[in-house]
C-alpha cells in the first residue's frame, strides 16, 4: 500500500466545493458501475445536500488547486427510530486514484460518526464492484446481504451488497 499523500487535506465541503462535488460523481454516473444514478447531479442539488445538518456531514479531500475526493454521511431515514444511523459514500475523481484519499476520507468520516454520536453506518455498493467491497472490509465494514435483482442498469438485473459498520462507545 503507498504512504499516504501528505499534501491532502481533508476538511469540510463548503457550497463552493458543489461543482466539483458534483462532477466528480457525475463521471460515475457516465462510467457506471459504483451508482444507479443515470442523470448528472446538479450543483446546486449538491450544494443543498452539502447544507444539510448534522449528523450529515460532507468532507473533501483538497490538495493546492483542486477537490480530488468527497466523502459523505447522510442520514439513512428520517424516522426516529434510525436517528442514529447513517447511509455512508466516498467517490473519488479519476486524477486521485491511487493516493490514498479513499482511506483518509474514511478516517474522517468514521470520526464524524463518533463524534455525532451515530452508532451504526451503511455502505450499499454495487455487488460486483470487488475494489469497493475491498475497501469497506478494511476499514471495518462487515457484510450484512445481497439484495438480489434490486436495481436495473444496462438491460441487466443488478444486485446491491449492504454492508455496515457498527460504532461502539468504548471502541470496540
Amino acid at each position: 500500500m503507498p504512504p499516504s499523500d501528505h499534501s491532502i487535506r481533508i476538511r469540510h465541503a463548503t457550497e463552493h466545493d458543489a461543482a466539483r462535488v458534483a462532477e466528480i460523481y457525475n463521471h460515475y454516473v457516465d462510467v457506471g458501475g459504483a451508482t444507479f444514478d443515470t442523470v448528472h447531479l446538479s450543483s446546486e442539488m449538491v450544494g443543498q445536500r452539502i447544507k444539510q445538518p448534522k449528523p450529515d456531514g460532507w468532507f473533501v479531500a483538497a490538495s493546492e488547486d483542486s477537490i480530488l475526493g468527497w466523502a459523505s454521511a447522510r442520514r439513512y431515514s428520517d424516522r426516529f427510530g434510525y436517528r442514529f444511523c447513517c447511509e455512508t459514500a466516498i467517490y473519488i475523481a479519476p486524477d486521485g486514484q491511487g493516493r490514498q484519499i479513499g482511506n483518509q476520507l474514511q478516517q474522517r468520516i468514521d470520526q464524524h460518526c463518533i463524534d455525532c454520536n451515530l452508532h451504526h453506518a451503511v455502505a450499499r455498493i454495487i455487488a460486483d464492484n470487488q475494489r469497493s467491497l475491498a475497501f469497506h472490509y478494511r476499514h471495518g465494514y462487515e457484510m450484512v446481504g445481497i439484495q438480489k435483482e434490486i436495481g436495473r442498469m444496462n438491460d441487466q438485473w443488478v444486485d446491491v451488497a449492504i454492508l455496515q459498520k457498527i460504532f461502539r462507545p468504548d471502541g470496540n
